[in-house]
């Protein structure tokens, strides 16, 4: 019998049946607020109601009892979960805009690791890596999405405990990836680089990696630690922004409940 279309309640984390296949996904992403914490320097979140449901009746734009709400927001390309484009990192005219990325970056395949023990502003070397291929036993694919848990993301209400002292990979872990295929790595924190590089160091040896390479970063994610699998399937698109850094997007790690141990 035919059952009429519903909306279910919002979830960090469902079960859906996806291209045929029984599966769990989660949501990688934090939801857009004017609270989200920001880098000095960089634009905050602004949200405004532009147009309410009373306002629309009363401007004539609609006929009562129909009426409609509209919300404005503005915000940096590099606010809440984002992912940085090449030109980002790179000063020359020819470096790629968020626009002109590959969808084949956005939708790959991944595997994520634990360094939820590194402490504060430390970095997390080749042989962390190497540790933890051989404790999850994932394969990294060709073109494939590596993230990281560290557990940062949990602070993300303290403005400013988020933004200080985090770890994060240094350039022998990066290139190590990159060479067993990771065209793109993430951190469920402010940057892939530790807070030592980025706010006393000042070097930034991922996002150099980066740009040598020509590879991308994924910063801000939440709930690495609920993907039920240390192999899944990674969706995140961008908004194409011409000309943009980077941009905001909405991911999800999707496992076949068959892969689940």
């Amino acid at each position: 019998m035919f059952k009429k279309a519903f909306c279910p309640p919002f979830k960090l984390q469902t079960k859906m049946n996806f291209m045929g296949i029984d599966c769990v996904v989660t949501d990688l992403s934090h939801t857009i607020a004017t609270t989200d914490p920001t880098f000095i320097g960089h634009q905050r979140t602004l949200i405004w109601n532009h147009l309410s449901h009373e306002e629309t009746q009363k401007m004539g734009l609609t006929k009562p009892p129909y009426s409609y709400k509209v919300v404005g927001f503005t915000m940096c390309d590099h606010s809440n979960t984002h992912v940085d484009a090449i030109n980002h990192v790179v000063n020359e005219p020819d470096a790629r805009a968020v626009n002109e990325l590959p969808l084949e970056w956005f939708m790959a395949p991944g595997v994520w690791f634990d360094f939820s023990h590194k402490e504060p502003s430390s970095y997390i070397t080749k042989a962390d890596i190497e540790e933890a291929i051989a404790k999850t036993g994932v394969t990294i694919k060709p073109q494939s999405v590596v993230l990281y848990y560290t557990g940062w993301y949990k602070k993300w209400n303290d403005n400013f405990g988020y933004i200080r002292d985090y770890p994060g990979v240094d350039r022998s872990a990066i290139e190590y990836l990159n060479d067993l295929g990771a065209i793109s790595i993430g951190a469920d924190a402010p940057s892939i680089d530790s807070f030592n590089e980025v706010a006393v160091v000042k070097e930034q040896p991922a996002h150099i990696v980066c740009r040598e390479r020509e590879i991308l970063n994924i910063e801000n994610l939440a709930q690495v630690d609920m993907i039920p699998a240390h192999e899944f399937w990674f969706v995140g698109l961008p908004l194409k922004i011409k000309g943009g850094s980077g941009s905001p997007f909405r991911g999800v790690a999707i496992v076949p409940e068959s892969n689940i141990k």
